[in-house]
C-alpha cells in the first residue's frame, strides 16, 4: 500500500474514506485511525485537528447546524509533499471542511479533478443552498468553484436545482410525510442492479404471500392515531407492474384505504419495465387516483436493452408510452442511464432525442454507478472505469443543454457511491416535477416505508432516525408484525 492516510485529533475517518475512494477505489485501515490503498508512489497524507475534537463533539456540533467553537484544521502531505491546508472553522463545519481539504491535496498529488470537487455526499445541492441563503446564488456559485473545487457547469447546477428543490418542499405542511412501498420483483436483473430482486415469473407461489404482508404492514403501522398525513405516494421496487392483475389491485386499492391520505395527494406509478404495462393495469392505476406514471426505457438502443438485460423492445417502450397518453396519463416521467456499456455520446443523445419526440413531462438523466453484487462489478473490476472520463463528462454536459434548450428544467438531484466519473443523477421537468422525490432525498420529511428492504425515518433534533424492513423476502414477511412495532415506536415519537 503505497498511499497512507492518517486522522489525528479527530474522529472523521469515515468521512475522508468517502474522498481516498473517490481517488484510489476500495481503501483499508491501516491501524487506529489510518486508511491504505494502493498507489504507484509512496503518498503520506496526515489530517490533523487542534485542539483535539472528540467524535460525540463533532456529531452534537453538526447536528446543531451551528457552534461557537472553534478548531483549527491542517492537512498536509508529509515526506516533501508539496504544500499543506490550515484553516480556522466552526466545529459544526469540520467534517466538510476537512472532506475538502483531502480532496484538494489528493487532486494536486495525482492530477485528477472531479467534475463535484470536494462534494462527495448524496445530497450535494445542501451546501449549495446553504450559500445560497448565506449570500445569493451569484457569491455561492463563485465559492462552489473556488473552495468546493466543482466545475463551473457543476455549480450552476447545483444552485438551481437547489433553488427548485427548496421552492418544491414549500408545497409540504406542518405533520405531512411521505410513502414509500416497495415490490422486489422484476421480470429480470438488469446488469447493473444491486437490489435483491426476485424474477416475478419464478417466484409465483411467493407473489400473494407478499402482498397480503404489505397490506398487514400499511394497516398495522396507519392505526387511528399515526400522527402524519401523507402527501405523497411512490410505489416502486423492483417493478409493481410485474405483479398480475389479480394481486396487483388489492396491492393498489387496500394500501391506499390503510393510508391516512392528505387531499389532492401526490400519487406515482412507477411501470418502470414497458413490458409489464398493459391496458388494464393502466386503468388500475388510473382508477385508484395516480397522476404520475415513470416508465423507464433506460436507452432507446436494442443493442445495449439486450446486453443490460432488458427483455423489451424500443418499440415497446413507445408503445407502452402512447397506450398510457391516450389513457388520459398527463404526468409521465422516463428514465435514462449515461455510461451504459458500450455506449457513446451519440447513443446517449439519440436515446435522449427518441425520449424527448415523446414528450414526457419530466426525464431523469442517471449516471451508471457499479454497485457491489451487480453484474458490472465484475465487468468494472479496473478501477479505471470510475476515473473522470472526458467523453462521459462531456456527453452528460451536452444531454443537459439539450434538455434545457427544449424546456427541460433541473428540479432534483443526488449522487451515489461508484457513479462512473463522480457524475450525479438528476431530475428535469417541464411541469412541476415531483414532490415525493425532492422530500425523499431532503432528510427533512418524514418516510413510511413498505415492503422488504424498504426504510422508514423521522426526523429528531435535526438528525434522521431510521427503521428498515429486512431485506430477505421470507425474513420479512415472517416478522411482518415486528416491523409494525418498531414504525409505530419511531413515528409517535416526538418530531423536532
Amino acid at each position: 500500500m503505497a498511499f497512507l492516510l492518517q486522522a489525528v485529533g479527530h474522529g472523521e475517518i469515515a468521512a475522508l474514506a468517502d474522498v481516498t475512494r473517490l481517488f484510489f477505489g476500495q481503501v483499508q485501515e491501516a491501524g487506529k485511525a489510518s486508511l491504505a490503498a494502493p498507489y504507484p508512489h509512496p503518498l503520506h497524507v496526515v489530517s490533523r485537528a487542534d485542539p483535539p475534537v472528540e467524535p460525540a463533539e463533532a456529531r452534537a456540533a453538526s447536528r446543531s447546524g451551528s457552534s461557537d467553537r472553534f478548531v483549527t484544521v491542517t492537512t498536509e502531505e508529509k515526506d516533501d509533499g508539496p504544500g499543506s491546508i490550515t484553516e480556522t472553522i466552526p466545529l459544526h463545519e469540520i467534517r466538510r471542511v476537512l472532506k475538502r481539504q483531502l480532496y484538494v491535496i489528493l487532486s494536486r498529488a495525482t492530477g485528477l479533478a472531479f467534475p463535484w470537487g470536494s462534494l462527495t455526499g448524496v445530497r450535494p445541492t445542501q451546501v449549495a443552498l446553504d450559500l445560497v441563503r448565506r449570500s445569493g446564488a451569484s457569491k455561492a456559485k463563485r465559492e462552489l468553484i473556488t473552495y468546493w473545487q466543482l466545475t463551473e457547469s457543476k455549480a450552476c447546477l447545483a444552485v438551481e436545482t437547489a433553488v427548485a428543490e427548496e421552492r418544491q418542499l414549500g408545497n409540504l405542511g406542518e405533520n405531512e410525510a411521505i410513502l414509500y412501498v416497495g415490490l422486489p420483483f422484476c421480470p429480470g436483473r438488469c446488469l447493473y442492479c444491486s437490489f435483491i430482486t426476485q424474477d416475478a415469473h419464478k417466484q409465483q407461489a411467493s407473489l400473494g404471500r407478499y402482498v397480503d404482508a404489505v397490506i398487514r404492514e400499511a394497516e398495522g403501522v396507519f392505526d387511528h392515531d399515526f400522527p402524519f398525513k401523507i402527501a405523497a405516494v411512490y410505489y416502486g421496487g423492483g417493478t409493481p407492474t410485474s405483479l398480475p392483475l389479480s394481486l396487483f389491485q388489492p396491492y393498489l386499492e387496500d394500501v391506499l384505504a390503510a393510508a391516512p391520505l392528505k387531499e389532492k395527494a401526490e400519487l406515482t406509478m412507477e411501470a418502470g419495465r414497458p413490458d409489464t404495462i398493459d391496458r388494464n393495469k393502466l386503468e388500475l392505476i388510473r382508477s385508484s387516483g395516480f397522476q404520475k406514471l415513470c416508465i423507464n426505457p433506460q436507452t432507446m438502443r436494442e443493442e445495449t436493452l439486450r446486453s443490460i438485460g432488458r427483455h423489451h423492445t424500443v418499440d415497446d417502450t413507445v408503445a407502452a408510452f402512447r397506450l398510457a397518453r391516450s389513457m388520459g396519463f398527463a404526468d409521465i416521467n422516463m428514465d435514462l442511464i449515461a455510461g451504459l456499456p458500450g455506449e457513446d455520446a451519440d447513443d446517449l443523445l439519440d436515446s435522449l432525442c427518441q425520449v424527448m419526440d415523446l414528450g414526457p413531462e419530466s426525464i431523469t438523466l442517471h449516471t451508471l454507478a457499479v454497485k457491489r453484487g451487480s453484474y458490472l462489478d465484475r465487468l468494472f473490476a479496473d478501477r479505471q472505469a470510475l476515473l473522470p472520463d472526458p467523453a462521459l463528462m462531456e456527453a452528460v454536459e451536452r444531454a443537459h443543454d439539450l434538455l434545457g434548450r427544449n424546456g427541460y428544467r433541473p428540479y432534483y438531484l443526488y449522487k451515489q457511491k461508484n457513479c462512473r466519473s463522480g457524475l450525479e443523477n438528476t431530475g428535469f421537468t417541464r411541469a412541476k416535477g415531483s414532490l415525493y422525490n425532492v422530500a425523499m432525498m431532503s432528510d427533512q420529511v418524514p418516510v413510511v416505508g413498505l415492503g422488504s428492504g424498504s426504510t422508514s425515518k423521522v426526523i429528531l433534533e435535526r438528525t434522521a432516525k431510521r427503521v428498515h424492513n429486512p431485506k430477505d423476502l421470507l425474513v420479512y414477511m415472517d416478522r411482518v408484525q415486528e416491523q409494525i412495532g418498531k414504525k409505530r415506536a419511531l413515528f409517535l415519537s416526538e418530531p423536532q
